[in-house]
């Protein structure tokens, strides 16, 4: 049996902005003497922020071992196979619980890719102990030593609120890709 590596590369995108208008005024009025005053404020501001996570786990060729997953988000699990010799590309969504993630299960038979199964774990014990609860198991045709997309996810916000004499909109966009590149040891 050959040992195989997984790395796993979490990258995280997020960003935000936010634009407000606010009017404000004073009207004096008296016999020979008026005025007015108006005042305008326009703001604008944006954030962001990226950032990404490595793992590295080595793993015998079959067995099993889990990738976590630091918050909880709905990503989409990609899955491939092949077909007549052209592999294919699917998605499905998933909740991934905060504290969990992926139970990674690599066959290498020989050649330049290894076959790659995934399962969305509900809660592992630790990085090396078998998944607890599975709820979604894809398989993934990965090139060896090369970085392969296996879940994705977006999350896009907007708010705005408006007065008599303010207005405010806002936007966010949070996106996670969970990557891994399986190479032999």
């Amino acid at each position: 049996m050959r040992n195989l590596q997984i790395e796993v590369r979490q990258v995280r995108d997020n960003s935000a902005s936010r634009n407000t208008l606010d009017a404000a005024g004073t009207v004096r009025m008296q016999p020979g003497h008026s005025g007015g005053q108006v005042h305008f404020e326009a703001q604008s501001g944006q954030r962001t922020e990226s950032g990404d996570v490595t793992q590295r786990l080595l793993v015998l060729n079959g067995r099993s071992a889990n990738i976590l997953l630091g918050t909880s988000i709905p990503v989409r699990l990609l899955h491939s196979f092949v077909q007549n010799g052209i592999v294919r590309y699917g998605s499905g969504t998933v909740l991934v619980n905060a504290g969990s993630g992926f139970a990674a299960r690599p066959f290498w038979r020989g050649g330049d890719s290894a076959e790659l199964e995934l399962a969305a774990v509900l809660s592992p014990r630790s990085a090396t102990s078998p998944p607890t609860d599975s709820r979604v198991v894809t398989t993934l045709v990965a090139p060896l030593n090369e970085w392969v997309t296996v879940a994705q996810s977006e999350e896009d916000g907007t708010g705005s609120s408006a007065g008599l004499f303010n207005n405010t909109q806002s936007a966010s966009r949070s996106a996670l890709t969970v990557q891994l590149r399986i190479s032999l040891r």
